[in-house]
């Protein structure tokens, strides 16, 4: 066999053996984050399409874009820049609502009519992951994130800080594995204005199985703490991620929220890149 023939088989047989490694469990679409980092040198971004429908209200539409741009700095360090924009309902985007005070009671008029027109908000954030231990064994993979985040929208801009564990825990390793993740955090706001909440809790978990080493189903179930008067975000998702021959990932999420304080429809559709070795 000549060496241009071995070199041309090596070079076709090189996508095939990554792919053979198991898709991420927990990821974009879903409202979940896997607590293992980017090695150095590696990157990802990321970009969301999301749709919610209110279930109540004039305007019952909101439309969202958020990037998200993963990268490794140091051995279990990764560095997060993101960014989301939404026009619609935004009492339906939990984070961009509370960029101004919509609650009834004593709302001014020039608010009331603020709940009847779309609007437009967004956030920017940045963070830090720093995973702590790896899935081995019967000890799960463990990390820690932390970010800081902008919120504008039609009132004033508001400024939060978040900090999350992470845990996962992957069953039957190998080429289709089942995998269990959880998110506990809690959001506190920078110089609160009377009214706010200071502190919200969150906890979101997911169990997701691999179907081929390229397709998994995923459920996932968010709870976070609202503003004063709201009951809890309470979501229900379920969809998959598929990872295409060319190592990029599509998700494609559909939820419902379990109150009369979160969407009543959801849908996400997420597409990921990978950077680097």
């Amino acid at each position: 066999m000549s060496r241009r023939v071995l070199a041309l088989l090596l070079f076709a047989a090189t996508p095939v053996a990554a792919q053979d490694e198991p898709i991420e469990l927990a990821d974009d679409p879903f409202e979940i984050t896997d607590p293992i980092a980017a090695a150095p040198g590696t990157a990802e971004v990321g970009f969301v399409g999301i749709y919610e429908r209110a279930r109540q209200g004039r305007v019952r539409d909101t439309g969202a874009i958020q990037t998200e741009y993963e990268m490794g700095v140091l051995p279990r360090l990764e560095l997060r820049l993101g960014q989301t924009g939404a026009y619609g309902n935004l009492e339906t985007r939990r984070r961009l609502g509370t960029a101004v005070d919509l609650t009834d009671g004593d709302a001014l008029p020039q608010q009331q009519e603020e709940r009847e027109r779309a609007r437009a908000g967004g956030t920017s954030g940045l963070g830090l992951l720093y995973q702590l231990s790896e899935d081995r064994g019967a000890a799960p993979a463990i990390g820690l994130l932390g970010r800081v985040r902008t919120i504008y929208g039609p009132g004033r801009t508001a400024y939060e800080a978040e900090g999350v564990a992470l845990v996962g825990k992957t069953f039957r390793p190998g080429r289709l594995p089942l995998g269990i993740h959880a998110n506990l955090g809690l959001t506190t706001r920078i110089d609160p204005q009377p009214g706010d909440r200071p502190n919200r809790y969150l906890f979101n978990a997911s169990i997701g199985q691999a179907v081929t080493s390229d397709l998994a189903l995923v459920l996932t179930y968010a709870l976070s703490q609202q503003e004063r008067g709201d009951r809890d975000f309470s979501l229900l998702q379920v969809g998959f991620r598929h990872r295409l021959p060319n190592g990029a990932v599509v998700g494609v999420a559909g939820g419902a929220g379990l109150n009369r304080d979160t969407p009543a429809l959801q849908i996400s559709v997420a597409v990921q890149f990978a950077i680097g070795n």
